[in-house]
């Protein structure tokens, strides 16, 4: 038996006398029961432990290890002393599956097996730097989210639904520095962070929704769409974790530029713990901007209405710039193609305009995007695409059907509706240019070298 609740007298499997002061602690405290290995390690002078149940081969003093940098830099980045005295990371290794929860002294994951390093092997593969960003997502929370938090939230009312327009500052910016703060604490290169944001600009710019809906809107709504998404949410909504990352992204870079380094987004993270979060005092719907105008002495106006309650895109190729860092769009090579690399593709790739999984028989439609070629011909959210030009498809082999034609042709796709078959012209179109990736340019003045070592910098951690 898990869990950061206070205890008595345990026996050798944990089992014993757990105390939580109140109803609230109880609920903020999970227990893990039943079998699992577990690693523990020190962080910044703290106690953590590592608990993974399910089936798995890892190496767990591995990543207990990594886990103790990444915990030991997100201590000193908010300041001893931690506000915890213990903390457990309660995870489930399964075949499928990825998400977080964050308490105020623990977390429970859950995640693909596979992203779990195996024994022996070394550097930081794709699939762990997905782990350990998860870990560090909900730590950060650990002082970001559980202690500081909109005022809406104090207190909890868990006999109704608690509206705020600040969720983007609490995922969105928690969604930047998950990554920041891996570079930070030593277990991710530059060039593996930058592909990283090359990956979250690409999500941000293949959802037409983000011309529809504000970050302040897509905070608000959270409730009614973000966890129940429906076929067309691409083309209506945002998500305030990724475009919230993004917008962090620029405000730290707009912070370090226009006050020649003397301020950053840190320094307004680090105030608004210290002025509320570790006070216990809620963040006003203002509050927010309000410190950041304060701590930089800029006038933050335009950016925040242009980035909260507009819908346009933010100028970050200008703000990148300025650190030395291009940031480059291509087509997409393919449903497989996340960005972050300069990908090369074979000619020229079309694309249906339509997100897809694979069914008996073909491919399902799961989202149509404005605009698309498949919305042109008239398919829609649930279709089951069987054939192009009359030869069937599948997940395999449709990437390779659509790069036989010529961008502007006509073919006939073939699909049933239900149980009835529909023969549609489908006119292809070349794939947008939305796929991101960003380049560190190799020969900058001093001023810029000297902005870029300070945003992209290790934290020296004991």
């Amino acid at each position: 038996m898990a869990t950061a609740l206070t205890h008595g007298t345990l026996d050798e499997s944990g089992f014993g006398s757990y105390t939580a002061a109140d109803y609230d602690e109880l609920l903020d405290h999970p227990v893990e029961i039943g079998d699992f290995e577990s690693v523990e390690f020190i962080a910044a002078g703290v106690p953590h432990h590592l608990v993974v149940a399910g089936r798995f081969e890892s190496d767990l003093e591995r990543v207990a290890s990594d886990l103790a940098q990444i915990c030991a830099a997100q201590i000193e980045f908010f300041g001893k002393p931690a506000p915890f005295d213990r903390y457990y990371f309660l995870c489930l290794a399964v075949g499928e599956g990825y998400g977080g929860l964050e308490h105020r002294a623990s977390t429970s994951l859950i995640f693909n097996r596979d992203e779990l390093p195996k024994p022996g092997e070394q550097g930081q593969p794709r699939d762990y730097q997905r782990f350990l960003a998860l870990a560090s997502h909900e730590y950060f929370h650990t002082w970001h989210v559980k202690r500081s938090k909109p005022a809406a939230f104090i207190p909890y009312r868990l006999d109704q639904r608690n509206y705020t327009r600040l969720l983007w500052v609490f995922e969105g910016i928690t969604s930047y520095y998950q990554d920041l703060l891996l570079l930070r604490s030593g277990v991710l290169s530059v060039a593996a962070l930058l592909q990283r944001f090359g990956e979250l600009f690409t999500r941000v710019y293949r959802m037409p929704g983000r011309f529809k809906q504000s970050l302040a809107q897509s905070s608000f709504d959270a409730w009614d769409i973000l966890y129940r998404p429906e076929p067309n949410h691409p083309n209506t909504s945002i998500s305030y974790y990724t475009k919230g990352a993004l917008v962090a992204l620029a405000l730290d870079l707009t912070l370090r530029a226009d006050t020649a380094g003397r301020t950053s987004l840190d320094d307004v993270m680090r105030a608004l713990w210290q002025r509320y979060g570790a006070r216990g005092i809620g963040v006003p719907e203002d509050g927010f901007e309000q410190l950041a105008a304060e701590i930089s002495g800029l006038n933050l106006a335009p950016f925040f209405d242009a980035a909260i309650r507009g819908t346009e895109d933010l100028p970050l190729a200008e703000l990148l710039a300025k650190f030395g860092i291009t940031l480059e769009l291509r087509a997409s090579a393919g449903g497989d193609d996340a960005g972050g690399t300069p990908r090369a593709a074979n000619g020229e790739t079309l694309a249906l305009g339509a997100g897809y999984r694979s069914r008996e028989g073909g491919v399902e439609l799961t989202t149509i995007l404005e605009g698309g070629s498949a919305q042109r011909a008239g398919l829609h959210p649930g279709d089951v695409l069987v054939a192009l030009d009359r030869l069937r498809v599948n997940e395999r082999n449709l990437r390779r059907r659509l790069a036989r034609f010529e961008s502007g042709e006509r073919v006939t796709a073939t699909a049933f509706r239900g149980d009835e078959l529909l023969e549609v012209g489908l006119v292809l179109k070349a794939a947008p240019i939305d796929t991101c990736y960003l380049v560190q340019q190799e020969t900058i003045d001093a001023e810029t070298a000297k902005r870029r070592d300070a945003w992209l910098k290790p934290v020296a951690t004991p």
